[in-house]
């Protein structure tokens, strides 16, 4: 199986430290990801909140932020190591730390949008947090 990263991390795409909100999000600076999982995480208590998948392409490991584990359930996509995967979104800088915004994540025939155009979370409880890394408030 050939695995191809499509990934580049758009020049000025960096963000301070809790500015991954949605209003950041560029739809003109998405990308596609294509890799093998390697690991998934349901709750992160790496920022952004939520599940993390890391994603094993030909330039390395990508963590990419998929949202909430139940929503993706709720939604009959389950992700384990060894799953070859597609995400659309967009890569930002959090401090020391690089994280894959997924929009859209396609395993197989499933494909299961996590994020509007726009960048808006559509899990249950999306909205507030991402209003509340926007405001600076704690969950």
């Amino acid at each position: 199986m050939c695995v191809s990263a499509l990934c580049a991390v758009a020049a000025g795409a960096q963000q301070k430290p809790n500015e991954l909100r949605s209003a950041s999000y560029q739809p003109s600076r998405e990308v596609n990801l294509v890799g093998t999982v390697s690991s998934f995480i349901a709750d992160s208590d790496q920022g952004p909140l939520g599940a993390h998948v890391m994603v094993q392409t030909t330039s390395g490991i990508v963590v990419v932020h998929v949202g909430s584990a139940k929503f993706l359930e709720t939604n009959k996509l389950t992700l384990n190591s060894g799953d070859s995967v597609r995400i659309i979104g967009e890569s930002f800088t959090n401090g020391a730390n690089s994280v894959f915004l997924a929009r859209i994540i396609q395993k197989g025939t499933v494909a299961v949008a996590v994020r509007s155009p726009q960048g808006m979370p559509l899990w249950p409880a999306g909205g507030r947090i991402a209003n509340a890394k926007h405001q600076g408030g704690a969950m």
